[in-house]
């Protein structure tokens, strides 16, 4: 984070794919605590779905039934993952 700002790409799942969301930040209070509370927001998210899936007794109808939850978690930790690098990344 640079106190001017910059644009972090955030990976996605395959490496050498193109980056399809950006973090901006700029390192000031506001905007790290807006950074941490979205990685909290998406951790959060992350541990109900996760406790969904270990907890609830869901029927299996299929090799895919489960797939959509198990995507969101997937994407949702992905986002954390780089928002997470963005917060720690220096800038130029």
């Amino acid at each position: 984070m640079t106190p001017q700002g910059s644009f972090y790409p955030m990976r996605r799942f395959e490496q050498g794919d193109h980056p399809v969301m950006f973090a901006y930040v700029l390192d000031d209070r506001e905007h790290r605590e807006a950074l941490d509370d979205e990685i909290t927001s998406r951790l959060t998210a992350i541990q109900e779905l996760s406790e969904i899936i270990a907890t609830a007794q869901l029927e299996w109808v299929g090799p895919r039934s489960h797939s959509g939850i198990l995507e969101a978690v997937a994407i949702l930790s992905r986002d954390v993952r780089g928002l997470l690098e963005a917060r720690a990344a220096k800038g130029p």
